[in-house]
């Protein structure tokens, strides 16, 4: 026998955190390295560092030695690991930070540039007190004793601020807006002696709400085949273009909102962000801003920020960034929409593997770079896709995909999924208009809930899986609880898989939020599936009470542990 002693010492480490957390505040995990003198004696003291953090969704930042949390998007448990090596087999640790975010943050109001003035059909976002801030700034070029700024609400004068200019000639003045269905002009000027003139005007501007909406193609939403909707709202606006290159996004513009625009993608915002705004002006009664920056095709390692030049016009995530950084819209964001993964189904993605496996992460890297440049946004909204959309997916990978998708908003405090399932008319790859409005109108009332406020009895969701247990030690029924009552069918026994083989269900009962199934023979499966694309039917879908289709789940695990219906 021969017995081998390692001659080159591991790392031998803790990680220093605070214990508790506000989400907010920046704080540091350190690893405290006991016998760092010891591996650097044998030649072994240089540390490869591999972080990971789990159970939240936070804005990071890897140092050379340590972690950097700068943000938290959910409050809970979080978990950060470390696995640290030196050339031989990583030795991990890991410690836990228990997070809890302040129930509403301060508004982060945006900083005016030095030389900025209104601009025609301009959208001004509105803060947390139903009010716009329009700014005029600048340099004069001529002395003068005051300048002044008018704003007019429906050609009636509601307010005059006026200033001196300061030795430079440089001036800064702002009037604040009430959000509604108003159109605002301005008229800014300079007074020398009894003598007033008018420099700039601005006219037909608005003030209301902004949203973003990001994704692939069923989030572009611009397939309408040889005729283009001809809808439109001066309530609806949009700013720049879709074009891919750098000049062509880079255009400047302010117009009404369209669904389609084949000359170059401007102001375009597809069929049901169009919808989605006239709905909301409709309820709310006051202007809508939305810029659409999807890509059709487009897999969500190709959504991602560039965090050494955030406004890369070679990037989705810069053109749309810089689109709405030059409207002035950064700091009015109060929602993201985001419908993508049909090209994350398959085994085509940066790593070689599949979609599902990377996509939490980059989406938690992408929702960090939304939360650095968009500080006010109040939520996200995000789809499930349809199973093998658009035909892709292999073995069961959009499955997997899918189930990604369904628990995402665990990672969040603000974060509502929708089922595409139940949409009729349905889409297989792209919806036709139809089922494209149904995107509208099932969102809407999430935002109404989210952004404003309203209170509804009924449910708003999909019903979503919250556990799955055995009812017995028999093993003869699974319980499966959800988050709301559905409605159980018996065309919807061959849906449920168990361990991947089609399970022998031969009845189910709803008592509550539970749905019972009753299997033919006790069963020792430890995993249960809704939906597998490889055999199912549209028609043939698990609803709520409130007659929105479940959302599918894959390979959930089984407790032993019965649960009570």
């Amino acid at each position: 026998p021969i017995t081998i002693q390692e001659a080159i010492p591991d790392p031998m480490f803790t990680l220093k955190a605070p214990s508790n957390w506000d989400g907010r505040e920046t704080i540091e995990v350190v690893p405290m390295i006991s016998n760092f003198a010891a591996m650097q004696a044998k030649g072994a003291g240089e540390l490869k560092y591999t972080w990971n953090v789990s159970g939240l969704a936070t804005l990071r930042e890897v140092a050379p030695d340590k972690l950097i949390l700068r943000r938290a998007q959910n409050s809970g448990r979080l978990v950060v690991q470390l696995a640290l090596g030196n050339g031989g087999a990583a030795i991990t640790q890991s410690t836990t930070i228990a997070v809890r975010e302040p129930k509403q943050d301060a508004w982060v109001h945006r900083a005016p540039a030095g030389d900025e003035k209104p601009e025609d059909n301009q959208f001004i976002p509105r803060d947390d007190q139903n009010e716009g801030t329009l700014h005029c700034n600048g340099t004069l070029a001529e002395p003068a004793d005051s300048v002044f700024l008018r704003v007019y609400a429906d050609d009636q004068l509601i307010t005059t601020e006026t200033r001196k200019p300061s030795a430079d000639r440089t001036y800064a003045l702002a009037a604040k807006l009430k959000a509604g269905l108003v159109k605002y002009r301005t008229e800014f000027g300079a007074k020398t002696a009894d003598r007033e003139t008018v420099l700039h005007t601005a006219t037909n501007l608005v003030c209301g709400d902004a949203f973003l909406i990001d994704g692939q193609s069923n989030a572009e939403a611009t397939d309408v085949g040889k005729e283009d909707p001809t809808y439109t709202s001066e309530w609806i606006r949009s700013f720049g273009t879709t074009a891919g290159d750098p000049q062509g996004a880079r255009q400047k513009l302010w117009a009404n909102a369209v669904c389609r625009d084949r000359q170059g993608g401007k102001a375009q915002i597809g069929y049901w962000g169009l919808e989605l705004g006239r709905r909301l002006v409709e309820s709310q009664q006051i202007p809508i801003f939305i810029i659409n920056g999807a890509v059709g095709g487009t897999r969500i390692d190709q959504h991602q920020r560039n965090p050494a030049n955030p406004e890369d016009p070679s990037t989705i995530y810069g053109r749309l960034l810089w689109r709405t950084r030059q409207a002035r819209m950064t700091h009015g964001i109060r929602g993201i929409l985001w419908h993508q993964g049909e090209n994350d189904q398959g085994a085509d993605g940066p790593t070689g593997g599949f979609g599902w496996e990377t996509y939490e992460q980059f989406f938690i890297e992408m929702s960090a770079g939304w939360k650095q440049d968009y500080p006010n946004v109040q939520h996200y909204y995000i789809f499930q896709i349809w199973p093998k959309a658009c035909a892709m997916g292999v073995n069961g990978s959009d499955n997997m995909l899918r189930e990604v998708q369904r628990t995402l908003p665990t990672l969040y405090s603000r974060m509502s999924i929708m089922s595409t399932l139940g949409i009729k008319p349905p889409g297989e790859c792209h919806y036709p208009l139809a089922g494209w409005a149904e995107f509208a109108r099932l969102i809407q009332p999430l935002i109404e809930r989210d952004i404003y406020g309203k209170v509804l009895s009924e449910s708003l969701t999909p019903p979503n899986l919250v556990q799955a247990a055995f009812t017995s030690g028999h093993k003869n029924a699974i319980a499966l609880e959800f988050d709301q009552p559905v409605l159980w069918t018996d065309a919807l026994a061959s849906q449920f898989y168990l361990d991947g083989e089609q399970a022998t269900i031969t009845s189910g009962s709803v008592t509550g939020n539970v749905l019972t199934l009753e299997l033919t023979v006790p069963s020792t499966a430890q995993r249960i599936t809704y939906l597998d694309s490889k055999s199912w039917n549209p028609n043939n879908l698990l609803y709520g009470v409130n007659g929105i289709a479940a959302l599918t789940f894959f390979e959930v695990p089984i407790d032993d542990a019965s649960f009570a219906k």
